[in-house]
């Protein structure tokens, strides 16, 4: 009991980790998309001038309220996703993938839309009444769920179906194809998911404008807005994730260790 508290332990603290470190970057991404869609101002001048305020005001940036929705959102993610596969490992080992699966969609997808929501509210340009508010969260929620939707398939399942065609000539190595799908198909993911991601956002700054309107907006939007996405996906889908798994391998070691260090009384 105690070895499975330590590895749970283990579980969140990796978890905790990986996402105060990619936090910062997506946080500016982030707020620098939403900015973008809402009031045209330039992505560069969004990413350097949140980038500077950054790396001058430390302190405030980590406390504010847009770096605690990303890193409440990769935190529980990663948490949930440890969680469930150190618990089920150990009581159902043949529906790791599937159930681990499940969990970590079930927390990822409602907490990226209620991220998405709050951003939207803090950075972009909601002048409707309330009660139309209400119905165009409905219909940004609904295109939100649909880009995450997208995202998660293509970085879980499509990702390791790609894997198996990969040709010998490029890699032989099955973990090296797993690798490079992991990297690659997430981020072409982003292709189809960035109009949704736009769309959402856009029904909820200018609920009443035309369909016309709206897909003129988004199309002057989309190419910009892609590739920023496609750069975000990485440290989100990428290196958080390998972070997030070398550290929780490295925790599970030492508590092997330190179980394989009890005497056998106290092991007992």
């Amino acid at each position: 009991m105690a070895d499975a508290v330590q590895r749970l332990h283990g579980d969140l603290t990796a978890a905790a980790l990986s996402a105060t470190l990619l936090a910062p970057t997506v946080t500016i991404i982030d707020r620098a998309l939403v900015e973008r869609a809402s009031s045209n101002r330039p992505l560069l001048r969004s990413l350097r001038s949140h980038s500077l305020v950054a790396l001058q005001r430390p302190g405030s940036f980590i406390f504010s309220r847009p770096f605690g929705l990303i890193w409440t959102l990769y935190a529980a993610t990663y948490a949930v996703a440890n969680g469930t596969e150190t618990v089920t490992t150990a009581l159902c080992p043949s529906k790791v993938d599937p159930i681990t699966f499940t969990t970590t969609f079930l927390v990822n997808v409602p907490l990226g839309v209620w991220k998405d929501i709050r951003f939207a509210q803090l950075f972009g340009r909601n002048l409707e009444s309330a009660t139309n508010a209400l119905r165009v969260s409905k219909a940004a929620t609904a295109a939100f769920l649909l880009r995450d939707g997208v995202t998660i398939f293509g970085s879980f399942t499509l990702a390791s179906w790609c894997a198996s065609i990969i040709p010998d000539s490029l890699t032989s190595q099955p973990r090296s194809k797993t690798i490079l799908t992991q990297i690659a198909v997430p981020v072409l993911s982003q292709l189809v998911a960035t109009p949704f991601h736009l769309l959402g956002l856009d029904l909820y700054n200018r609920p009443s404008v035309r369909w016309r309107d709206r897909c003129v907006a988004i199309r002057s939007h989309l190419a910009s807005a892609t590739v920023i996405r496609c750069i975000r996906i990485i440290p989100a889908f990428g290196f958080g994730v390998l972070t997030n798994m070398g550290l929780r391998k490295i925790f599970h070691e030492q508590c092997d260790v330190s179980l394989s260090e009890r005497s056998p009384f106290e092991s007992t």
